[in-house]
């Protein structure tokens, strides 16, 4: 390749291929300018190519230019039912609950262009080139404005002047920015951050989100965007960095790149149950027809370092279960089963995976498997429910979550009536499956304890579930001599007052009657005539030996028994 040839290229499939080479920049640039005159091009850019002295060649874009397929088709916005998030603030689009939103309502847009909320919002071009498409920017609101209004003393149009004047606000500061000397992405984005401008107009961390949407507009696939941020937070260790880049992983996540992550799936209930394990880092990347992305997110996912993008997949998933579109299309028969493989997917150490949302969709898919429509057809759900679950604690734990949804409304009687299952446990074999070993069942028996603590019970049988539980968790201490278990008289005394105390800080027990039998022990081992000489006996180095005590007493604060 000579010096000083220009490589004009056109975006295809969300790739740059190569379809001309010129000799000047001039010449370069006009023919780029030639194929964006064509409506089917998505994009044009010109690459110069230099060659060093040491025969090594390097590139440099001097001109890229992208621009909507289809000869200008409408786009419309995708229609939801609820906008939970009621934005104050321009501060509050930044959000994920409204960048959640927005990715929704926007998704046929954002899909053509390939672009993020948080690219759009930090990019003044992009939001006008938004404002421009049809009547977007109009309908969105309108619909938004409507939505939000339903129940306040408020009128949509009020709303909708609302909206307008913050979406005004967040483009004036886009276009502010643009003015602004950026540094260009650095190698590792915690730096990029620390190079920010101190400006009272600009906080850095919104400059430092200009700077990295700049680049991703650059990069025209999903997967090479996830590809880009996913090898900048591997090798980043700054926290606040980590969770920025997290923010727009997050927004990735919800296009339609995550049918290319988990690749071929048999059924919508294996999808749903997929994108959970991918949130986890525990899913299965070899069928995925982006393996080498897949990896990369599973790498940070099980380093629990993508909290947003995490949230971002099991709120889709539980969309998913939600909607009435078959779990098992190819075979309707098989549609109970793939719900309840869901349902035990949803099943977590001490509780239900995302709570609240979980049981609502639970519910109304539960509805799609009665005969009855409506309230009577969601009764049954709930009934249904309780009964498929593995154990009257998880039935617990569901329906104290139920509680918390807007079905409160129509089903809060429903939802008391089931509660006797369980009042109906009791022992703890009874109230948990007998298969878990102890640990599993205290732990399963206080989250259902702290499930309906937490609910939106009516005080009074709320007070009942958690007396009850209780009562059961100490009866079960008693029974099986778990207390005398751990404060074997033929140990030493060092070991049993740690067993104790490690026992009562380890939340397998909730603030009532048993715990405070299980403190009552270690109380008595602890008014013990000279306990620090016995607990200390056999530790010759006297700095070992006070180390000892001070981590005993720390463990004596986390336990709650300072």
């Amino acid at each position: 390749m000579a010096q000083g040839e220009f490589d004009i290229q056109i975006l295809k499939d969300g790739r740059w291929v190569t379809d001309a080479i010129r000799g000047s920049e001039m010449d370069a640039r006009a023919l780029a300018k030639t194929y964006l005159k064509n409506a089917q091009c998505a994009g044009a850019r010109v690459v110069a190519n230099q060659v060093k002295g040491d025969g090594t060649v390097t590139e440099n874009v001097v001109f890229q230019e992208t621009q909507d397929l289809g000869g200008g088709k409408p786009v419309r916005i995708q229609p939801l039912e609820t906008a939970p998030l009621y934005c104050k603030t321009p501060k509050d689009f930044f959000g994920l609950e409204c960048r959640m939103v927005l990715n929704r309502l926007l998704r046929e847009y954002l899909e053509e262009v390939k672009l993020t909320p948080t690219e759009v919002l930090h990019s003044y071009k992009q939001l006008q080139r938004l404002f421009d498409r049809d009547t977007l920017r109009f309908s969105a609101i309108s619909h938004i404005a409507t939505i939000q209004v339903k129940g306040r003393e408020k009128s949509a149009k009020d709303r909708q002047a609302e909206l307008n004047r913050m979406i005004d606000q967040i483009t004036q500061q886009a276009r502010e920015a643009q003015s602004v000397r950026l540094p260009k992405l650095g190698d590792k984005f915690s730096k990029t951050l620390a190079a920010m401008p101190k400006l009272d107009s600009h906080p850095a961390e919104y400059l430092a989100m200009v700077v990295l949407s700049r680049d991703l507009i650059g990069v025209p696939s999903w997967t090479g965007k996830i590809d880009r941020l996913c090898d900048m937070a591997i090798q980043e260790h700054d926290r606040t960095a980590l969770l920025l880049l997290d923010t727009v992983i997050a927004d990735l996540l919800g296009a339609n790149v995550i049918q290319e992550l988990l690749g071929w799936q048999r059924s919508l209930g294996n999808a749903i149950i997929s994108m959970l394990d991918l949130a986890d880092g525990v899913f299965d990347a070899s069928a995925s027809d982006a393996r080498e992305t897949a990896d990369r997110l599973l790498t940070l996912f099980r380093e629990r370092a993508l909290p947003a993008s995490q949230r971002v997949l099991v709120d889709r998933a539980l969309r998913q279960l939600k909607s009435s579109a078959p779990l098992y299309k190819a075979d309707p028969s098989k549609e109970m089963e793939e719900y309840q493989r869901v349902l035990a997917r949803l099943l977590v150490p001490g509780g239900i995976l995302s709570g609240a949302q979980a049981a609502e969709a639970l519910t109304l898919r539960g509805s799609q498997f009665v005969e009855a429509g409506g309230k009577s057809g969601r009764r049954a759900a709930i009934g249904a429910t309780v009964e498929a679950l593995p154990d009257p604690a998880r039935g617990a734990m569901y329906l104290a979550e139920l509680s918390k949804t807007e079905l409160i409304g129509d089903h809060m009687d429903d939802i008391v009536s089931q509660l006797d299952v369980v009042f109906s446990a009791r022992v703890i074999n009874q109230l948990c499956q007998q298969s878990m070993s102890h640990k599993d069942r205290m732990v399963t028996a206080t989250g259902a304890y702290r499930a309906t603590a937490t609910s939106a019970l009516p005080d009074d049988i709320k007070a009942q579930v958690i007396e009850h539980i209780d009562s059961v968790l100490e009866r079960y201490l008693l029974d099986e001599n778990i207390i005398d278990r751990l404060d074997s008289p033929g140990t030493h005394l060092r070991d049993r007052a740690v067993r104790l105390v490690k026992f009562c800080g380890a939340g397998v027990l909730p603030e009532g009657k048993a715990l405070k039998l299980a403190r009552k022990r270690i109380v008595k081992l602890l008014k013990q005539p000279n306990f620090d000489a016995h607990f200390i006996e056999g530790i010759q180095d006297p700095a070992k030996a006070e180390k000892a005590l001070r981590d005993f007493h720390k463990l004596l604060l986390q336990g709650g028994l300072a």
